[in-house]
């Protein structure tokens, strides 16, 4: 049965009464997740890549996203205005940044977009379960179920989560793998449809594996031997592929260790659980404060509960 908002405010108002004479019991941390040979994901070869960011335009129209100004830096950065936006943004899903490198032959366009994690850090520090692990593979988030804490924002290793700030009831915005549009039709993403020269493969996970592992194996001279996402942070459904001359943490893929990093968020939050306060007190305090955002909701006109992505 789904959780509404509805739902979780009738449990925080039981809860609520015998908050006081709750014991935390302190939670244990569940096992690590292991990749599902049927989640789909991407293969993004930064060696194939041109910069023309086609997929970055289909991302828009797929999800009909504003345009952002490329001039706002201009003052700052005169008319180099390639990598413009500067970054994601609440209207802007994916991006195509440029490293440009010591030498000339080191430049190189990269994708940035959520990497859908195998073990999700957003997911795990989500108290109310607002972004969940679909069968797809993709990590989808509810807007109705949100109460907008942002510990997503501060679990995310890529710091993708983006928050609405100029709205008075603001939501958490980032790719959605095409999940609702396209994934669960048996449709490839925007994207990866839109890239002219191929540089963005999608596909099951398992086999986007063997793809960069047989390139990599075929021209061993063109590319690193390291496949990024494969083990980082437990492992990601977007994978990279970079030249052999390029390190993934220059194009701002930090050097992560393989350990996910969803169960250092856990267990942060089994201790503030075991130490401060027991868990059912906190939900009736969540249960308050989302109920006075469904009241603002209300007030501006706007039914609550039927937000969407």
């Amino acid at each position: 049965m789904k959780l509404d908002r509805r739902k979780f405010l009738k449990i925080g108002a039981v809860a609520g009464g015998t908050a006081v004479c709750a014991t935390a019991t302190p939670a244990q941390a569940r096992e690590r997740r292991e990749p599902d040979p049927n989640w789909y994901g991407m293969l993004n070869d930064s060696t194939r890549c041109i910069g023309c960011k086609a997929c970055q335009v289909a991302c828009k129209k797929e999800n009909k996203l504003e345009l952002e100004s490329t001039l706002d830096d201009k003052e700052k950065f005169g008319n180099a205005i390639y990598d413009s936006p500067r970054g994601l943004s609440e209207h802007t899903y994916t991006l195509i940044k440029l490293h440009q490198g010591e030498k000339a032959e080191e430049a190189t366009f990269v994708k940035q977009q959520c990497m859908h994690c195998v073990d999700p850090a957003c997911q795990s520090a989500c108290i109310v379960g607002a972004l969940k692990k679909q069968p797809t593979g993709a990590v989808q988030y509810d807007a109705g179920m949100c109460m907008g804490c942002r510990y997503c924002m501060v679990a995310c290793p890529y710091s993708v989560p983006q928050f609405e700030w100029h709205k008075a009831i603001p939501s958490i915005k980032k790719c959605t793998l095409c999940n609702e549009t396209k994934l669960t039709k048996g449709e490839p993403t925007a994207c990866s449809t839109a890239c002219p020269v191929g540089a963005i493969t999608f596909g099951k996970r398992e086999e986007l594996l063997r793809i960069a592992r047989q390139r990599i194996k075929a021209e061993p001279e063109r590319y690193l031997d390291h496949i990024y996402g494969e083990k980082e942070i437990g492992g990601t459904n977007v994978l990279y592929l970079t030249r052999k001359n390029v390190q993934f943490a220059a194009l701002g893929l930090p050097d992560f260790e393989y350990k996910a990093v969803s169960g250092l968020t856990e267990s942060i939050q089994h201790r503030i659980f075991q130490y401060f306060i027991p868990p059912i007190a906190v939900y009736s305090i969540l249960g308050g404060i989302m109920a006075y955002n469904q009241r603002r909701k209300k007030n501006a006109g706007i039914e609550g509960g039927e937000d969407e992505y």
